[in-house]
């Protein structure tokens, strides 16, 4: 079973839109619509999702089209690297243990724990690890979810630095369905060394790090 693309997936079709050469990653891709979306502005994207049978079709839908899409699958985002746009439509649903589709892949889809936030509150939490330093993540919300587990983390983010805001809400038969947009803090700029300070020896200097994403097969 694979989740069809539905309003939620739609809200977040805007913030595909990016310029060409742009390293875009979706988590839990699902059908597919918001990482193709993105390959055809030209971004290079990574998908990631646990669902075999989704990511063999969005491959099968990337090659026929020649896209820059790369499926993996793995958990959340583990293994890859930063990217300068995340999106997320993580399974929102809140779900008691009694109340799992047998599906293995439906449930999988929707089932958002006890409150709505098992799997979207640790994708919050993993935005810090998958963000260049200027980049942005949108990630889709419902009302359905606990609002005191959403303050907790909105503000545990905060906390660190980082900054969230509302970017997008539709209302949707009974249930509000929100976009919020986190960043992490741009990195202090570089400033030249004082002239008193003595400078290390020669060959001990970090080397900066690149900034392509290390994909994982």
């Amino acid at each position: 079973m694979i989740y069809p693309a539905r309003e939620d997936t739609f809200l977040l079709l805007p913030f595909t839109e990016v310029a060409a050469g742009t390293s875009f990653l979706e988590i839990g891709t699902g059908s597919g619509v918001l990482a193709l979306a993105a390959a055809r502005h030209g971004a290079r994207v990574v998908a990631t999702d646990r669902n075999p049978h989704a990511l063999r079709q969005l491959t099968a839908r990337a090659r026929e089209e020649h896209l820059d899409l790369l499926a993996v699958r793995t958990d959340l985002a583990r293994g890859l690297g930063r990217f300068d746009r995340v999106v997320a439509n993580p399974p929102y649903l809140p779900t008691r243990p009694e109340e799992r589709d047998p599906d293995r892949w439906h449930n999988l889809a929707l089932d958002g724990g006890p409150d709505g936030w098992a799997t979207g509150g640790r994708i919050v939490a993993s935005l810090r690890n998958h963000l260049l330093p200027n980049g942005s993540a949108f990630v889709l919300t419902s009302s359905l979810q606990s609002e005191t587990r959403r303050r907790a983390i909105w503000g545990s983010w905060r906390r660190s630095g980082g900054t969230v805001r509302r970017v997008a809400r539709r209302s949707w038969e009974g249930e509000r369905i929100d976009v919020y947009r986190f960043r992490v803090p741009r990195r202090p700029p570089v400033t030249s060394p004082d002239r008193r300070t003595r400078a290390p020896p020669e060959g001990t200097g970090a080397r900066p790090r690149s900034r392509s994403v290390r994909r994982s097969g």
